[in-house]
């Protein structure tokens, strides 16, 4: 195949991919999270300054601000000096900006689905250099039609941006060793301190590629005549994590580039006191701040992130149990039920075809699989397991590797039937669920029906479906009258002024039409006794036990929000709580 056909191929799927994101992204309402990094982002492109979300490193919000910035949005209202309790707060800068609501998230999301499509081409790509088309061409329309990379490259959130850079750092590490090239430990460099500045798990991605060094020694040291000086690659690596390091620096000075030392201190000391940071670990970090306040914001933020891992920072939801502390098995069990069949298919029949010997282990194969694995290792035992996006960084590696073997098991030819075979049958499952993929769970986890069974939070309801609410209650002539609680970043009151949104301080529960988020049903009242508010868990459980006692499921929204017609509590059958 003549490269360009290669590239024309290739870029049409990676349009097809993008143009699902773009479709399920213009009905997508905020999720729980982008109010804030909506905020978050306006501050570090306009104002140049970074008090709000140390929790998160600021490459995303950079991207997101930009393109705030450009369609005209304003930053948030900030005081000098910084105070929290008089900073703007996330639901009044979205209600009250220059832009409408709809159009701050639309521009805010604008960049990530352009990071889908180049990460379909960065897996193309590397398929074809390490394979030949028939791996590069089925593994980009595996990528492409993945719908969780889908569903996640239309979110204001650091999970697309991981995706492609970890993938990227791989796959230019593999390059740079196989055919030691000076230019791709470069570019490895860049890649990596661009993935530490997306997100802070991607810190992880370090020992991971001295692990892949190590394995391609021991892979040159089995073949005769051996070229290479392992010193060599360790140092060339070594090379790469300090150009790493100085691209993270330099990420977190565009953030804050108008943030002066004493600022960059009330910000890091304000964020660690509401981490419960102790007065001894602060001024130690404090103290970075001194030496340069971009590494002070960055070693503040994983310390936080540690602290709240420690702590646990949520109720989790595994199988009907509900855990603070988290289950390991949760991110294995989420990959079963949350990975398309087609992409679980691919790499289960690469497996049994290396187990068969249909086909040879090289260094890029052996890479892709072990960088893969790596992905789940750091989150075994985290105390906060609220979503399968959080591994998403092993879905194109998965990809790649069983693109790879595929094609190094069959003809070319037969190579690329079997591939289209697979993506094809990725893509009707991704089809199903359109525009709702957010919610997706495979047919061996009963879809996304069932889903709630399994897992919840940003796996199934993120908030994204009250927009869809809105106009179900309207279509149906329910919205006048019916009670919303609702679970997610968008306003309930903004979208369906009709209704009355639910209020767990004073809950009502008179006859009527109730539309409920499924996260509220399955762990609100735990999360709300969590963070000190019994009030508001009362209320909750309360709105539970009338759904449970009387109510009866009449419609859905996606698969996120349920609409129940509650009956008069005197009329009410009893019903076993379950």
């Amino acid at each position: 195949m003549r490269p360009r056909l290669f590239w024309t191929l290739a870029l049409a799927l990676a349009i097809l991919g993008t143009a699902l994101v773009f479709d399920h992204m213009k009905d997508d309402s905020a999720t729980m999270d982008e109010p804030f990094h909506a905020l978050a982002s306006a501050e570090y492109a306009i104002s140049g300054t970074y008090y709000a979300n140390l929790e998160h490193p600021p490459l995303a919000k950079l991207l997101a601000g930009i393109s705030l910035r450009a369609a005209g949005a304003r930053p948030p209202r900030i005081p000098t000096p910084f105070a929290i309790e008089n900073a703007e707060q996330p639901a009044s800068f979205a209600r009250t900006n220059t832009l409408p609501p709809a159009a701050l998230f639309a521009a805010a999301r604008l960049p990530f689905p352009f990071l889908h499509l180049l990460l379909v081409l960065v897996v193309a790509g590397a398929a074809r250099a390490f394979w030949d088309e028939a791996a590069g061409l089925g593994a980009a329309a595996l990528v492409a039609f993945e719908p969780n990379l889908v569903a996640h490259a239309g979110v204001l959130h650091t999970d697309a941006g991981s995706a492609l850079l970890h993938a990227t750092t791989v796959v230019l590490t593999i390059l740079a060793l196989e055919r030691r090239s000076h230019l791709a430990w470069a570019a490895a460099g860049l890649s990596l301190g661009l993935a530490l500045a997306m997100k802070f798990s991607e810190l992880f991605l370090v020992p991971v590629l001295l692990l892949l060094v190590l394995l391609f020694q021991m892979a040159e040291a089995r073949r005769p005549g051996r070229r290479e000086d392992p010193v060599h690659a360790l140092s060339a690596l070594g090379i790469a994590v300090l150009l790493a390091f100085v691209t993270l620096l330099a990420t977190y000075s565009a953030a804050m580039r108008h943030m002066k030392e004493p600022e960059a201190e009330r910000a890091v000391t304000t964020y660690l006191a509401q981490r419960g940071a102790s007065p001894a670990a602060t001024e130690r970090l404090l103290r970075l701040t001194k030496v340069t306040p971009e590494l002070g914001h960055y070693a503040a933020g994983l310390y936080g992130v540690a602290l709240q891992n420690r702590a646990g920072g949520g109720v989790n939801v595994l199988k009907g149990r509900l855990s603070t502390r988290g289950f390991p098995e949760y991110f294995l069990v989420a990959l079963g039920v949350k990975e398309s069949l087609g992409l679980l298919a691919a790499a289960a029949l690469a497996v049994l075809l290396l187990l068969a010997r249909r086909a040879a282990l090289d260094f890029p194969l052996g890479a892709a699989l072990v960088a893969a694995a790596c992905v789940f290792v750091p989150f075994l035992g985290t105390s906060y397991n609220i979503g399968f996006r959080h591994v998403l960084p092993a879905v194109p590696l998965l990809a790649l590797f069983a693109a790879g073997v595929v094609s190094r098991a069959f003809r070319p030819r037969w190579a690329a039937a079997v591939l289209a075979v697979l993506a094809a049958g990725q893509l009707v499952e991704t089809a199903r669920v359109h525009p709702h993929e957010l919610s997706f769970f495979n047919a061996l986890a009963g879809g996304p029906e069932r889903g709630s069974e399994w897992l919840n939070d940003s796996n199934l309801d993120w908030g994204q479906d009250l927009t869809r609410l809105s106009a179900e209650l309207r279509r149906r002539g329910w919205a006048k009258g019916a009670t919303i609680a609702y679970f997610g970043g968008g306003d309930p009151v903004s979208a369906c002024p009709e209704a009355r949104p639910f209020d767990p301080r004073a809950p009502r529960l008179a006859a009527g039409t109730y539309a409920v988020s499924s996260y509220i049903l399955t762990a609100a009242p735990e999360l709300m006794a969590l963070r000190g508010r019994p009030d508001a868990a009362a209320g909750y459980q309360a709105l539970r036990d009338a759904v449970r006692a009387r109510g009866t499921l009449v419609a859905r929204v996606g698969y996120s929000i349920l609409i129940y017609h509650l009956e008069a509590e005197s009329a009410a059958p009893a019903r076993p709580s379950s």
